[in-house]
């Protein structure tokens, strides 16, 4: 009797149990999603021109920037069921917990250290630099407050 061969495991998961390999299609949408963004920052007034062809500088650009690209079109596509090593629960691993505790100690460390070095800054240094790190400061606080009430809310 015949039997069906099975798929080859894939070794870097595929987009759904038994589906294509997600490789198959991280590869030319990130491919294309490089080339709209080297056309596009090259395009961009923030290059002078005429030191450089653009077309070559767009292919740097792209160069630069794919195997990012490619790497985030992957991470969206992929089942993590497919992707073999992957943990089920991530969010329940020691590393995860040690993340989340670097996470929260940096964030208290950023405000500190841009709180008190703005008020130092305002006595030693241009007043541009106290600001830019009252500004950060500023964000920081905000993008917490956000946080918090998403979080609270849900």
């Amino acid at each position: 009797m015949y039997k069906k061969p099975e798929k080859k495991p894939c070794g870097f998961g595929r987009i759904k149990p038994g589906g294509p390999p997600a490789l198959r299609l991280a590869i030319p949408a990130g491919l294309v999603i490089a080339t709209v963004i080297g056309i596009v920052l090259q395009s961009a007034p923030i290059f002078p021109h005429n030191t450089m062809n653009a077309w070559l500088r767009a292919l740097l650009i792209g160069v630069c920037v794919t195997p990012a690209s490619i790497a985030l079109v992957w991470a969206v596509v992929v089942d993590r069921s497919t992707v073999p090593g992957a943990i089920p629960s991530p969010e329940h691993s020691v590393e995860f917990t040690w993340y989340d505790q670097a996470a929260k100690d940096s964030f208290h460390l950023l405000l500190a250290g841009t709180g008190l070095g703005a008020a130092l800054a305002s006595f030693w240094l241009p007043p541009m630099v106290s600001w830019t790190l009252i500004a950060v400061f500023a964000f920081a606080a905000l993008a917490f407050a956000v946080s918090y009430l998403i979080h609270r809310e849900s």
